[in-house]
């Protein structure tokens, strides 16, 4: 019975398409669907933080990682990669403040609801007079809580030691 089973199965997996192009459109509809979910959680936010960490790939292209985690009425809390920012030329405060703001456009967030920001501590993100933390600060035009991730600072501080061995 179990091997019969076992062919009805094995069959059924064979007749998946596996084209690229069929695994291509499911990929982009898993996306969609994700994005959708994504939309809708964030609709529903009383308040919301974002982490962000600024980085540079191999090919010597600045991404901007945007993480949100978001609490709705019921205390349901949603933690989800909200944005790959890609970063032409430079990364300064400006381009990153851009950045987010499209990204919170395109997600329909609303700044006021806001909470929290969380970065690595680089200058471009907390500098005094045209850091990201500055300019949203200016944009909404309310203070919110700022955090400097330790595990960001441990991993640099890790690599300076091991460099100097």
């Amino acid at each position: 019975m179990l091997s019969a089973l076992c062919l009805e199965v094995k069959s059924k997996i064979e007749a998946i398409s596996l084209s690229r192009r069929t695994i291509v459109r499911r990929i982009d509809a898993i996306a969609v669907n994700i994005h959708e979910q994504l939309l809708t959680a964030s609709g529903r936010f009383q308040w919301f933080s974002i982490a962000l960490d600024e980085s540079t790939d191999i090919q010597d292209t600045a991404r901007l990682l945007i993480y949100i985690r978001g609490i709705d009425e019921n205390f349901e809390i949603t933690e989800e990669l909200l944005s790959m920012e890609s970063l032409k030329d430079t990364t300064t405060g400006k381009d990153l403040f851009n950045s987010v703001i499209n990204s919170s456009i395109r997600s329909r967030l609303t700044l006021n609801k806001q909470a929290s920001i969380t970065t690595d501590g680089a200058p471009s993100l907390t500098g005094k007079h045209s850091g990201l933390v500055k300019l949203l600060n200016d944009k909404i035009k309310e203070d919110f809580h700022y955090t400097v991730c330790c595990l960001f600072t441990a991993s640099y501080i890790k690599k300076a030691f091991v460099s100097h061995l």
